[in-house]
């Protein structure tokens, strides 16, 4: 039998992903974009399909610029490892240091803060109040939160997959496309401040 470390999964790009060896280089965006589409939230109990990418996609437009890449890739994971629900992963202490490995791992390859900032668990948790009141209304959004829900007039659309991995990698890549000419200007300022000083 093989040992942990040697069991992988094939993704589709065709790349290998090594959940108990993970790695930077097994990481491609197109396989996350492909995976998060195709998984449901709330393990397929929602009225229709909600897929964690365009949850996701919600999420990162719902945030402000400088954190809106960690929102888009908040979950991707996922695409890796699959959308435990709540009630199961915290019952799963070896599945959440797993989880937590290809986290540190994907923020390695993206330049992401790791652990995931506070504010962006915070606003995460807003957006669930949200799904949880749309999905399964406001007697079961009481009975889990303890409070009446007050409305902002989102709408959760609902995308088939193609159109939700579509819209993931166009925003990814505006973001890094934005990230990329914000890091030029700022090799640009500091080129022309090392001029200044001959």
């Amino acid at each position: 039998m093989k040992p942990l470390k040697d069991r992988y999964l094939s993704t589709f790009t065709g790349n290998k992903f090594f959940p108990f060896a993970p790695h930077p280089h097994q990481i491609d965006i197109r396989d996350i974009a492909h995976g998060l589409s195709l998984l449901c939230r709330f393990s397929g109990q929602c009225p229709y399909f909600f897929s964690v990418a365009e949850h996701s996609i919600y999420f990162a437009n719902n945030l402000p610029d400088n954190l809106k890449l960690e929102g888009l890739l908040h979950d991707a994971s996922e695409a890796y490892l699959a959308d435990l629900p709540r009630p199961v992963k915290v019952g799963l202490p070896e599945y959440n240091a797993i989880e937590a490995a290809v986290e540190e791992v994907i923020a390695q390859k993206f330049g992401l803060a790791f652990p995931t900032p506070s504010q962006v668990k915070t606003a995460d948790n807003a957006l669930l109040r949200n799904e949880v009141f749309t999905f399964f209304g406001a007697e079961r959004y009481f009975e889990d939160f303890g409070e009446e829900y007050v409305s902002r007039g989102e709408h959760l659309f609902g995308f088939d997959p193609a159109t939700a991995e579509s819209k993931f990698l166009h925003l990814y890549s505006r973001l890094t496309a934005q990230s990329q000419r914000s890091g030029d200007q700022l090799g640009i300022l500091n080129a022309r401040t090392i001029d200044s000083s001959f």
